[in-house]
């Protein structure tokens, strides 16, 4: 039990929000003084990162702080003097991170490391903090350099313009990962049927090896999709991110023992190591039966899989701080298994697993009725690290070795293995006979020698209320219109209400949130001022849905670096189609892209390319160029409408678009043969609300067009047909602020 002194202090900044600012900042240096008793200058030490930091941050610095040293000596053995003066040399340049986890015996715990390094990042450079593209390396850098200016360049170098003025942050981020999995039983149902099938399948010369690719874009919720398969079924999760990357799921330990430089390319050491790893779970399940006979007591199939997902961290969802589930005590098991049995054939190892699973056969009778034969999914996150050759030299990718070793397991052992990314070198294995390629094609010619890759994941829209909007209020509110899409900015939404932050500061973290998944990943030695090809589609197809067909490498990089959906993938892999369906938010951010002329002006050039080239698959030139004409018209009409909504999805008043559209005053405005009193009730009452167009294949009722104006859509229709190409709704919003499908 903590120290009364000690309780007193440690109350948060969601805790203190209330009292009265000065109360709250005298309790913030109480705490700092409290927490670093080395600094002789700890009142201007104070005063300068309230300054640079502003309160939240100190005060998220100081209970992060806290926590830190609670850590350390969670035995009650740490000599404090030696802590406070290793801590304050630390952030003072004085101590490398090597020399604090020595003096810290944390040499070998890596999570803790990585807590005191982002630590004196917040405390020396608070506007760089919480970036998640500034690297594990590059924070080393900034803290060995020889002043803060040079360190401000070098994180510089690497972050994302407006990221911290906007206050996205990564903590609400974390939240919505780690909240309930949207329509769980739909999407894991559907997955899991068809790696049962795969498993039922698999069996040789048919097909290479048991494994499938599982490609999604950034956000579609592939990780948390096999968390959620863990409760079903035993999966092995390995995350093969790269060494210095801050992403989450955090790579895992067993990630060096997959990847090792030195490993030969004989297949001999992927047998060994597959075998270790199988041994290990055959010999946890096993002792859990042991357990429950000497006991006396039953385990339920999603018991004793928590159990297993506890011990292996990385799947196991919320009992755990997520920079700590690295699998450390796995990787040890695995490693004395392959030290202690290491003559254990790959054979022997998986049959020692399929039977010690052999409670999972049972039919999950809430999941798939027809019951399933899959025990054991191997999960490999971030898989193109397989893609890799073993040196400069070599052309053998660590893949094609591993993809031999597990075409050892014979068919009947409930096994498969799902490979899992989304950048574009694994989008690449769409590619047949590619270098980067994890499906290629391996010592056979024919036509099935695949498993077909698995890329339809049904959370766009998840978080989409069943209820419509009932008055205008709700229709132009955001937190509704987030919920459009991908489900992480309406949880974004959610979560950040629930900290008490700021409307307007939120609609700007989500909004620049969108922007840089569209953006994608950039070179740091690029011009801001270029706009390549696939960032041009990226921010013209959320707004005006260009579909191109052909461009199969265009495709494969917009859905693995810039968020598109996979529309289709052929079952030869040769061909890939992307698209971007109506969503309110990305839409959002385009707009907000695309008002700088320039960047537009690029964008239409990318596009009249494609054109050229014959590669557009929605219709011809003109078709394309009435939408941007119809969104640049809309863009221009936002400033002179209400505040309602957010800045780039607000409804319009009908006669504004009209005057910006054909450059006449009102009177002026010819709307055919329509009496004078609907003229006036349409130019007084017409709103319009939307911000994208997106293809329709049907002719749309008065109740579809409401639907269309809920999305804040406008419809383009099938192309090249008879009569209407675009169509936005129009409300006659009098009065009442109820919404009326007879005003539309």
């Amino acid at each position: 039990m903590e120290p009364p002194e000690s309780q007193s202090h440690k109350r948060t900044y969601s805790n203190l929000e209330d009292q009265p600012e000065h109360s709250r900042i005298d309790d913030l240096y109480l705490r700092f003084k409290k927490l670093h008793p080395c600094d002789d200058l700890v009142d201007e030490s104070f005063s300068l990162f309230l300054k640079n930091a502003q309160e939240h941050l100190v005060a998220k610095y100081l209970d992060l702080l806290e926590e830190f040293f609670e850590a350390l000596d969670s035995e009650g053995k740490l000599n404090i003097p030696l802590r406070d003066y290793s801590w304050s040399w630390f952030i003072e340049r004085q101590l490398s991170l090597d020399q604090l986890s020595a003096a810290f015996s944390i040499t070998d715990q890596k999570h803790l490391q990585n807590k005191a390094l982002k630590l004196a990042i917040l405390r020396n450079y608070p506007q760089f903090h919480d970036q998640p593209q500034i690297t594990r390396a590059t924070m080393l850098r900034a803290l060995r350099a020889k002043s803060e200016e040079e360190g401000c360049r070098i994180l510089k170098t690497v972050s994302r313009p407006g990221l911290f003025s906007s206050r996205v942050s990564g903590n609400v981020i974390k939240k919505g990962y780690d909240s309930n999995f949207l329509r769980s039983e739909m999407i894991v149902s559907t997955i899991l049927q068809k790696l049962d099938e795969y498993s039922k399948q698999w069996k040789t010369p048919d097909y290479y090896a048991p494994y499938a690719a599982l490609i999604g874009p950034s956000m579609c919720g592939k990780t948390r999709l096999l968390m959620e398969m863990s409760q079903h079924i035993c999966v092995i999760f390995i995350c093969l991110r790269p060494t210095d990357s801050t992403g989450y799921p955090p790579r895992s330990a067993l990630a060096d023992t997959l990847l090792k430089k030195d490993a030969g390319n004989s297949e001999t050491y992927y047998n060994s190591v597959l075998a270790a790893i199988f041994q290990v779970v055959a010999d946890f399940f096993n002792r859990q039966n042991r357990d429950m006979i000497k006991e006396g007591r039953f385990m339920t199939k999603q018991e004793r899989l928590k159990e297993w997902n506890d011990y292996t961290q990385v799947a196991s969802l919320g009992s755990l701080d997520r920079t700590r589930r690295t699998q450390e005590a796995f990787k040890k098991d695995v490693e004395a298994e392959l030290k202690k049995s290491p003559d254990t054939t790959l054979h022997e190892a998986v049959r020692a697993m399929s039977e010690s699973t052999e409670f999972i056969t049972n039919p999950d009778q809430e999941l798939i009725k027809s019951g399933h034969s899959l025990k054991v999914l191997l999960a490999l996150d971030e898989a193109r690290a397989l893609l890799k050759t073993y040196t400069v030299d070599s052309e053998q990718s660590r893949f094609r070795t591993f993809g031999r070793s597990i075409r050892n397991i014979a068919s009947d052992m409930g096994f498969f293995t799902i490979l899992v990314d989304t950048t574009s070198h694994v989008a690449a294995n769409f590619s047949l006979g590619s270098k980067f390629d994890p499906s290629a094609r391996y010592d056979f010619v024919g036509e099935d020698q695949l498993f077909a890759p698995i890329y339809e994941i049904a959370s766009f829209d998840a978080m989409v209320p069943t209820e419509p909007p009932r008055s205008w209020r709700e229709l132009v509110s955001p937190e509704r219109l987030f919920k459009y899409g991908y489900p992480i900015f309406g949880a974004y939404y959610r979560d950040a209400i629930a900290e008490k932050q700021k409307p307007e500061e939120i609609h700007n973290a989500i909004l620049e949130l969108a922007h840089f998944k569209l953006l994608g990943p950039t070179e740091h030695t690029q011009s801001s001022r270029i706009v390549t090809k696939a960032q041009a589609f990226a921010f013209l197809g959320p707004a005006i849905q260009p579909r191109i067909n052909g461009a199969y490498h265009l495709n494969r990089e917009l859905i693995a670096s810039h968020s598109a959906i996979c529309d289709h993938i052929s079952p030869g892999c040769e061909m890939v189609m992307s698209n971007y369906p109506s969503q309110f938010t990305f839409a959002a951010a385009a707009m907000k892209f695309l008002k700088d002329e320039r960047k537009l002006i690029d964008c239409i050039k990318a596009l009249t390319t494609i054109l050229l080239h014959g590669l557009d698959g929605t219709g011809g030139a003109g078709e394309l160029a009435s939408r941007i004409i119809l969104l640049c018209a809309m863009q221009a009409a936002l400033p002179v409408t209400s505040r309602e909504g957010i800045v780039y999805g607000r409804p319009v008043r009908l006669v504004n678009f009209l005057k910006v559209l054909t450059g006449r005053e009102e009177k002026d405005l010819d709307l055919g043969s329509i009496g004078v009193e609907q003229r006036e009730d349409l130019l007084n009452h017409g709103m319009i609300f939307w911000n994208h167009f997106s293809l329709i294949k049907y002719t749309p009722t008065p109740s579809d067009l409401l639907e269309c104006m809920y999305r804040g859509m406008a419809a383009q229709c099938h192309p090249n047909q008879s009569g209407i190409d675009q169509i936005f709704t129009i409300y006659l919003k009098r009065d009442s602020d109820d919404l009326d499908p007879k005003n539309v």
